[in-house]
């Protein structure tokens, strides 16, 4: 009806602006959310295929892996009560500290953490003596057969002797 009235240049004109709505209209309604699933879709297929090449690259380690796990499985002990643990790694932090010759001030036991199969055991001990009881209470640990681990650990000076005051974070390692 009232295309009628328009002259030639306005039907182009407006045969012009209907085209290009409708373009856009398509573009924002359709192209637009189809480009950001394909982009998706590529991050996830990324994702799927890097996790893929990692499985692949353990799957050839796997060998490697076992003889590694065996050789530290002697270490880590099947944890029937994670109380009689805390007793054992206690008795042993215990026996360390008499076989350096330093003294155990403080022990504060930490909550357990699970990492996969196994639980890890931390305590804070405090402990005094030289410098060379302390060096030697820390490398009593370190190797000790238990699979004792010092996290952190820091040493300060008592205030009226000579000796130190040792602060240990100590870990183990249980199965679950």
């Amino acid at each position: 009806m009232f295309v009628k009235n328009l002259s030639a240049k306005e039907r182009i004109l407006l045969v012009v602006c209907i085209v290009l709505a409708a373009m856009a209209l398509t573009y924002n309604l359709v192209i637009e959310p189809l480009i950001v699933s394909w982009a998706a879709l590529d991050e996830k297929i990324d994702a799927k295929s890097s996790l893929l090449k990692k499985n692949v690259r353990l799957l050839g380690m796997a060998k490697m892996l076992e003889s590694e796990h065996l050789k530290y499985e002697g270490f880590i002990e099947t944890g029937e009560n994670e109380e009689r643990e805390l007793r054992k790694t206690l008795a042993e932090i215990e026996n360390l500290s008499k076989k350096s010759n330093c003294r155990i001030v403080n022990v504060k036991p930490f909550a357990s953490k699970t990492i996969g199969n196994y639980k890890e055991i931390s305590f804070e001990v405090t402990a005094e003596g030289s410098i060379d009881e302390l060096s030697r209470f820390l490398y009593e640990i370190e190797a000790s057969g238990a699979y004792l681990r010092v996290k952190r650990f820091t040493l300060m000076s008592k205030h009226a002797s000579e000796g130190l005051r040792g602060t240990f974070l100590i870990a183990r390692i249980i199965a679950v």
